[in-house]
């Protein structure tokens, strides 16, 4: 599963947020502006999709002529729902392409974000040893202290030296070799026995070093804050997203035999949506829970910007309906 967050994609995304940083100064503001620019990209799909949705709502009353008259028939009813589809120009799955292409930004995302944890912390450590703990500002983001740490209450500020070394073996392959061998001259692993130890004594004064010296008071990274976001802005966005209010409509593509679709299919399709609509958003909080902050932080403004275009996407649009002489493609 490796290939899926750590692939050219993810190295993309990553070198477009050091660029972003390097303009604005700040690894927030470039998470915010470059999931921006990605969900612009992503607009042309956007607007495809729910034109093909609305001309899929908008055939209801035809498809169920079709279902009176072909009931008999399912496979001359389907031959004649395909032809009515081509005629008018929907295709029915065109409205899972844009979460096709979203899973792999998804995942991408979360790999660059595993790049930048790892060399931020490690570099931060390097920088401290080096020319002090004073000089180090902790990578704070509102109330929290370390955005490359998730925003819980029970996660602290660092490590301790063992999960340190545990997320050093875990990110083995995002963390240069330089970088290994500047932390061993610098004390903070050592090597016996051909095995990495970390060496807890000089670790914890360096962390405890730059807490301190950011005025840092308690020991917890944050407050929950972000993760509950994130899976209250999925939460909205599945909640108005026209594909779920489709899923409750008369769907074309459910007929039984005899060509009807039957009360069991209706509400079993309705308990599945309602199960979706309540599940991903609390998979949601359990991924940005284990995750940096700052990748909780693009999975919130991700999904609170494409609720808020869908709003307006929307609201254009039933502005254009109630204008006479008006015709929607």
């Amino acid at each position: 599963m490796e290939f899926l967050y750590n692939n050219f994609i993810a190295d993309f995304f990553y070198w477009c947020l050091k660029g972003l940083e390097f303009l604005f100064g700040s690894y927030p503001v470039a998470i915010i502006i470059l999931t921006i620019l990605i969900r612009l990209a992503l607009l042309p799909l956007d607007l495809r999709q729910r034109r093909s949705q609305k001309k899929m709502r908008d055939l209801g009353p035809e498809i169920q002529s079709l279902k009176k008259r072909y009931g008999n028939n399912p496979q001359q009813l389907q031959r004649k729902q395909r032809e009515l589809y081509a005629k008018m120009g929907v295709r029915p799955m065109a409205g899972c392409l844009p979460m096709l292409i979203q899973l792999p930004i998804l995942f991408a995302f979360f790999g660059a974000m595993r790049l930048l944890s790892a060399e931020q912390t490690v570099g931060t450590l390097l920088n401290a040893a080096e020319f002090g703990a004073d000089t180090v500002s902790l990578p704070s983001f509102g109330w929290i202290h370390n955005m490359w740490q998730p925003d819980a209450g029970h996660v602290p500020i660092f490590p301790d030296s063992q999960n340190f070394l545990a997320f050093v073996q875990q990110y083995s392959s995002n963390i240069s070799p330089q970088a290994l061998k500047l932390m061993q001259a610098q004390g903070i692993l050592t090597y016996a026995n051909n095995v990495v130890v970390p060496n807890a004594e000089v670790y914890s004064s360096l962390t405890t070093g730059i807490i301190n010296a950011n005025g840092v008071q308690g020991l917890n990274n944050g407050w929950y804050i972000l993760p509950a976001l994130s899976g209250a802005a999925l939460f909205l966005q599945q909640k108005f997203n026209p594909q779920a209010s489709n899923a409750m409509g008369a769907n074309p593509m459910l007929p039984m035999a005899d060509g009807e679709v039957s009360p069991e299919q209706e509400q079993a399709q309705g308990c599945s949506s309602k199960v979706m609509l309540w599940m991903m958003p609390i998979f949601s909080i359990w991924i940005c829970l284990s995750s940096p902050a700052s990748f909780a932080l693009y999975w919130f403004f991700s999904s609170l910007y494409a609720f808020a275009q869908g709003r307006v996407i929307d609201f254009i649009n039933k502005k254009r309906e109630k204008k006479p002489n008006v015709v929607i493609s």
